[in-house]
């Protein structure tokens, strides 16, 4: 595990990275890993902790003994008075090492370390939010190219996710563009493990998007430096105040549908309705 941006655990982790994704709009280079993770740094860090309150930016490299990379993951640990929250930017487990274990592993990891993080009660829950390629949103060549190159057709992923325990949170999520020259990313969908119950508190999904954008996506940045940041920040800021929460939508009976034919509509959608018409059938 390390949070030093000139770490060679980095530049091993990266290489193992860059080889695991290949959709352009869902990557970081190394110099964007590097930024991410020199925001630990002193005067850095007291400044966003200010704006944000207290993080931790890590990257957990799983190696043999013999230094061959097994897999590896990158998140945030945001500290909150309700719950740490993370969001798990990337976990990878190489394509040869799968099937020992190795991603259970590293998600206890990223909780264990998130958890390490902060001086917390150990009664605090730990939540972790993770993007997800919504199958019925990536265009055709992405679906077949993110595939083929995984491994791991795009509903398979989700099934493994819903097994682990991940739901879909209620939102219509978009990831801000990682830099300048990249593209916001509109084919995601937004999940979390660990959540108790039906819903998020509206409150506390604005708090962890507020932290994560301006953190790990903009790398310091103001939101208001970014327009879907913000729209989507401030969106869930007015809930807030209204004493919303946000439902957390099982998959299962979307899943269990099987792959319907490519339409314009989101997998969320497709989850809600069908989560809902399960229910209506109870």
């Amino acid at each position: 595990m390390t949070t030093d941006p000139q770490a060679p655990a980095l530049e091993t982790f990266y290489t193992a990275y860059d080889a695991a994704f290949v959709l352009p709009s869902e990557k970081e280079d190394l110099e964007g890993f590097r930024d991410c993770l020199a925001l630990n740094g002193r005067a850095p860090y007291q400044r966003l902790e200010k704006r944000y309150g207290a993080f931790r930016e890590l990257v957990i490299l799983l190696q043999q003994g013999d230094g061959k990379v097994l897999g590896g993951a990158n998140f945030i640990a945001l500290s909150g008075a309700d719950a740490i929250t993370v969001n798990l930017n990337y976990i990878f487990v190489a394509r040869e090492a799968r099937g020992a274990g190795h991603f259970r592993r590293l998600m206890a990891l990223v909780e264990r370390e998130a958890r390490a993080a902060f001086v917390a009660p150990a009664s605090l829950p730990v939540l972790i939010f993770i993007e997800q390629n919504d199958p019925l949103r990536l265009d055709p060549e992405s679906y077949a190219l993110d595939s083929a190159h995984s491994g791991l057709d795009q509903y398979d992923r989700l099934r493994i996710w819903r097994h682990l325990g991940a739901r879909l949170v209620d939102l219509d999520y978009l990831q801000p563009a990682l830099s300048p020259d990249q593209e916001p990313d509109t084919g995601l969908l937004y999940g979390v493990l660990g959540a108790s119950g039906n819903s998020l508190p509206a409150c506390l999904l604005a708090r962890h998007l507020r932290q994560f954008f301006g953190i790990s996506v903009l790398k310091g940045r103001k939101i208001e430096d970014d327009a879907d940041a913000l729209r989507q920040v401030s969106a869930l800021d007015a809930r807030c105040q209204r004493g919303e929460r946000i439902a957390l939508i099982d998959p299962g009976a979307a899943l269990a549908q099987g792959a319907p034919g490519r339409t314009d509509q989101s997998f969320l959608d497709l989850a809600r309705r069908a989560a809902a018409s399960a229910a209506s059938e109870r």
